[in-house]
C-alpha cells in the first residue's frame, strides 16, 4: 500500500499575532501586567542561581522628546538561542525548560509578550544572559518577522522592553494612569518597583502587604478591604489553605446581595494580580463575602484572568469553604454583636447553607429569623410560642389568614420567601422535638368555635335561605364564632389535589392530554365556604330577616367582600353580581338597610 502524503498546516503569522494580542488579551491594560509578571520570573530564575539576588524593576515613561517606554528588570536575562526559541515561537516558555522550579513562576504559556503589540506596532527586546554575558537586541514587528543583533554597547544582567506608543494608546502611559494600573497589577510583589517619569522617580511598592503577612490586626485588616472594596465590612477573615498554597482574607459585606448579582474579588497568582472576577475559589452559597487571596501553586488560564479549574482548584475551594464554616461556627462566642448583625443582614444566605449543611442548621438554627403574621422572630422564639409552628407556603395564603391566625392565638410563619418552605420541612424532619405544619386558609376555620343551641335554633331559617342563596354561586354556608368580631365573613376554597392542578394546567397550556387527566380524576364534593361570624354585630342582626329579596342582597354583598378581603381574584361574573345586589338594597330603600 503506497504511504499517504502529508502536509503541514500553513499559519499566516501576522493574523496570528493579531489574533492572540487583540483578542486574547481583553484588556489593553494587559501589557502592564505581562511585562510584569515576566520580570518578576525573570528575577525568580535569578534568584535560583543567587539565592541572596535582590530584585529591582525600573520603569521609564515616554517624556519629552524621549518617546519611546521602557520596562527594564534585573532578572537572569536570555541566551541567543533562548531569543529564537522562547521569544519567537508562539506557544513556548521559558519557565520551566532549563529551570525545575519552573512552578514558582507566575506564567507558563509564552504568548504574554505579544500583548505589547495591541499598544506597539514594534517590540525591541534588550537583554544580556547571566549564563552567557552577552548583549543581545531582539527586534519583532506586526508584520510577522524579527531580528537578532548583538549589542554594540554592553548592559548589566537583565532585560529591557522598549515600546514606541501607538497614538491612540498614548493616554496608557501618562503618569497617573500608568502607575495606577501598575499599583493595580503588582501592589503585592516582594521586588521593588520604580517609576522614572523625566527627573521625577517614585517607588510604588514598599514592603510586605498588611494582608499576606501572617499575624495581621483585624482593624488593619479591615482597613486594607475598604481600601481595596471601597466598603466597610463587618468583619475580616484572615486563612490560609494547604492546598494551593493560599493566602488572604474573606470580608463580610455589611449589605445584603442578590443571589444573582455579579460578584467582584481579588484574586492574586504569585503576588501579581490576575482577576476580580473570577469566582471559583469560593462555595456557591457564599453571596454575602468579598475575597482578597494570593496563590503559589494554582495554575492560571492562557489569558492570564482566571484560575485552571482543576482537581488542585477545587480542593483549595474545599479548605476555604472550611475555613468560612469554621468562622460562622465560632464568631457566635467570639462576637455576639457581629454576629446578629451577619443574621439579620445575610439570613437568606445563611439558610441556603442550612439546607446543605446539617452541621450549620445543627448551629444557626435557633437564630434563623422568619417572617411571622407578628413580626419578625427567630426559630427559638417561633418554637416556644406554641406547640405545633403553622406556616403558609403560598404568599396569598399568608395575607389571607394572618390577621385571623393573630386573633386565633396562632403563631403563622410567612414561609414564602425563598428556601423558607424547604428548610421547615427539613427542620420538621431532623428533629423530633418540632412538629411544623402547613396551614391552608380552609384549616383555619377548624379553630372556629361552633355556635350554640340556642345560636342554632335562632338562625335555623336563616340558614336554609342562605344556604339556597348560596347555592347558586356554588358556595357552602358556614356559621361559626371567632375573633376578631368586627370580620363579617371570610371566603375560602378548598385545596385542589394534585391531578386537579395537573388537569387544569395541562388545559391552560391546551394539551390534548387534559381531557385524559381530567376523567380519571376523582370527582369531589368540595366547594368554597362562605364562613359567617355570628359574633359579629351585622351577622348577629341578620336572623330576624324574613325578606328573602333584602336577604339575598345582603348575603351576595357579604359573598364578594369576602372575596375581595380573602385576596381571591374576583371575576366579572362576581363583580356583576355585588353591583346587583348594592344596586337592589338601593333601590329597596336606605330606611330598610339600616334597620337591618
Amino acid at each position: 500500500m503506497d504511504e499517504q502524503p502529508s502536509y503541514s498546516f500553513q499559519v499566516n503569522l501576522k493574523g496570528m499575532i493579531a489574533l492572540l494580542s487583540e483578542h486574547l488579551y481583553s484588556d489593553p491594560n494587559t501589557f502592564i501586567r505581562e511585562l510584569l509578571q515576566n520580570a518578576v520570573d525573570a528575577i525568580t530564575a535569578l534568584r535560583h542561581i543567587d539565592e541572596n539576588h535582590v530584585g529591582q524593576i525600573a520603569i521609564h515613561l515616554p517624556h519629552g522628546e524621549q518617546e519611546n517606554f521602557r520596562f527594564e528588570d534585573n532578572g537572569i536575562g536570555l541566551k541567543e538561542a533562548d531569543i529564537h526559541q522562547f521569544l519567537s515561537v508562539i506557544g513556548e516558555s521559558s519557565k520551566g525548560k532549563d529551570i525545575n522550579d519552573a512552578k514558582d513562576f507566575i506564567g507558563k504559556f509564552g504568548i504574554g509578550l505579544l500583548s505589547c503589540f495591541v499598544v506597539s506596532d514594534q517590540i525591541i527586546v534588550e537583554t544580556k544572559s547571566a549564563l552567557e554575558q552577552k548583549p543581545l537586541r531582539w527586534i519583532a514587528n506586526t508584520e510577522g518577522d524579527y531580528s537578532i543583533q548583538p549589542m554594540l554597547e554592553d548592559m548589566p544582567i537583565g532585560t529591557r522592553v522598549i515600546l514606541k506608543p501607538k497614538k491612540v494608546f498614548n493616554y496608557l502611559f501618562e503618569k497617573s494612569f500608568f502607575t495606577a494600573k501598575l499599583r493595580f497589577y503588582g501592589d503585592a510583589i516582594k521586588e521593588q518597583v520604580m517609576v522614572h517619569d523625566g527627573a521625577i522617580t517614585e517607588v510604588l511598592n514598599h514592603g510586605q502587604p498588611v494582608w499576606l503577612t501572617e499575624k495581621s490586626d483585624k482593624a488593619a485588616l479591615l482597613e486594607v478591604g475598604k481600601r481595596v472594596f471601597n466598603t466597610s465590612f463587618l468583619d475580616a477573615v484572615p486563612f490560609d489553605t494547604e492546598a494551593g498554597k493560599t493566602r488572604g482574607v474573606l470580608y463580610i459585606l455589611p449589605f445584603k446581595t442578590q443571589f444573582s448579582s455579579k460578584q467582584y474579588h481579588r484574586v492574586y497568582l504569585k503576588r501579581m494580580f490576575l482577576s476580580e472576577e473570577d469566582q471559583s475559589l469560593l462555595p456557591s452559597w457564599a453571596f454575602f463575602v468579598r475575597m482578597l487571596i494570593n496563590t503559589e501553586e494554582l495554575s492560571a488560564t492562557a489569558s492570564r484572568e482566571s484560575l485552571m479549574k482543576n482537581d488542585l482548584l477545587r480542593d483549595t475551594r474545599k479548605e476555604i469553604a472550611k475555613a468560612l464554616k469554621d468562622y460562622l461556627r465560632t464568631i457566635k462566642a467570639v462576637d455576639y454583636s457581629i454576629y446578629t448583625r451577619i443574621i439579620q443582614t445575610h439570613f437568606l444566605h445563611l439558610k441556603a447553607f442550612a439546607l446543605e449543611d446539617n452541621e450549620f442548621l445543627d448551629i444557626f438554627l435557633d437564630d434563623m429569623p422568619f417572617e411571622t403574621n407578628r413580626g419578625f422572630r427567630n426559630f427559638k422564639h417561633i418554637a416556644q410560642a406554641q406547640q405545633t409552628i403553622f406556616y403558609c407556603a403560598e404568599f396569598e395564603n399568608f395575607k389571607q389568614i394572618d390577621r385571623l391566625a393573630d386573633t386565633q392565638g396562632q403563631l403563622l410563619v410567612n414561609a414564602s420567601y425563598t428556601f423558607d418552605t424547604e428548610l421547615l420541612k427539613k427542620i420538621n424532619q431532623r428533629y423530633r422535638q418540632y412538629t411544623i405544619r402547613e396551614m391552608l386558609p380552609s384549616q383555619l376555620m377548624e379553630t372556629f368555635s361552633d355556635i350554640g343551641d340556642l345560636e342554632t335554633e335562632r338562625f335555623k331559617a336563616f340558614r336554609v335561605k342562605a344556604e339556597a342563596i348560596l347555592l347558586a354561586h356554588n358556595c357552602v354556608l358556614e356559621l361559626k364564632m371567632f375573633q376578631p368580631a368586627d370580620t363579617a365573613a371570610i371566603y375560602t376554597k378548598p385545596e385542589q389535589s394534585h391531578l386537579e392542578n395537573t388537569a387544569k394546567q395541562l388545559k391552560e397550556n391546551a394539551n390534548p392530554f387534559a381531557q385524559v387527566v381530567k376523567a380519571h380524576t376523582p370527582k369531589t364534593n368540595n366547594r368554597p365556604i362562605l364562613c359567617l361570624n355570628v359574633s359579629n354585630d351585622l351577622i348577629h342582626s341578620l336572623a330576624p330577616i324574613e325578606d328573602t329579596y333584602l336577604l339575598q342582597s345582603v348575603i351576595e354583598v357579604l359573598y364578594v367582600q369576602a372575596m375581595i378581603l380573602g385576596k381571591y381574584q374576583v371575576q366579572e361574573s362576581e363583580m356583576k353580581v355585588l353591583n346587583n345586589a348594592m344596586k337592589n338594597l338601593i333601590v329597596m330603600g336606605l330606611t330598610n338597610f339600616v334597620n337591618i
